[in-house]
């Protein structure tokens, strides 16, 4: 992996380890229903029975692996953002990386301030894309970050875990604004953040068909550009 590869997010776990594979396998369907649950019903209707019929085990298999709601949840959660951070949020970083490596060497004297308006310009259109993608094709999961927030909001022993997912997020961002020379890297990821999340909001409000790529990616890049003074 590149130089921008980073950690995930940290998973801690707090419900009983599984001693074998088929275990590990049942744990997680009872994860990923738990999951499904929060989309559906909301947090409250996060319970072992409501879960243990939508993951279709016995009662007894979410009782034994989570003493309580709260390590069912928390366990959930923690899964919910370690695949965000290795399925999406990861992977996009490093595509954006090898592209500079490939057509702006970032080690041979190349000055990216003088390119700095087409790297943007690249940056916004994958991102659009990425957007447009989960919008439409992995709807579930942004609807799943919705209630990831909500969830964590309810509760005030999950709000480590959801610190842990954000700051992963916007290190990455961070790091990438580094590398382009943008000063303030930091708060520029999260104004950039910031709107990304406001245009899948938007998006998710809206139906599949009616989704306008020119006016998502301008409002990005009025932000993007915004952050990085480029008139």
């Amino acid at each position: 992996m590149s130089a921008m590869s980073s950690k995930s997010a940290k998973a801690s776990y707090h419900g009983r380890k599984p001693a074998r594979q088929g275990s590990e396998q049942r744990r997680l369907a009872i994860l990923q229903a738990a999951l499904r649950v929060m989309v559906r019903d909301g947090v409250r209707g996060v319970r072992h029975r409501a879960v243990a019929q939508e993951a279709d085990v016995p009662l007894s298999a979410t009782t034994y692996y989570f003493k309580d709601i709260h390590d069912l949840l928390a366990d959930a959660l923690t899964l919910y953002a370690k695949d965000v951070m290795e399925n999406f949020v990861n992977p996009f970083w490093v595509r954006i990386h090898e592209w500079l490596l490939v057509n702006f060497p970032l080690y041979s004297g190349t000055d990216l301030k003088a390119v700095l308006p087409e790297v943007i310009e690249h940056m916004v259109d994958v991102a659009i894309d990425e957007v447009l993608d989960r919008l439409k094709n992995h709807r579930d999961k942004l609807l799943t970050e919705q209630a990831f927030w909500y969830a964590v909001l309810q509760d005030e022993r999950l709000h480590p875990l959801a610190l842990d997912y954000s700051q992963s997020v916007l290190r990455d961002i961070s790091k990438m604004l580094e590398l382009i020379g943008i000063e303030q890297a930091q708060n520029a990821g999260r104004l950039i953040l910031m709107t990304i999340r406001h245009i899948e909001i938007q998006g998710l409000l809206q139906p599949v068909d009616s989704y306008d790529r020119e006016v998502m990616k301008q409002l990005l890049l009025l932000q993007v550009r915004s952050v990085c003074h480029i008139n």
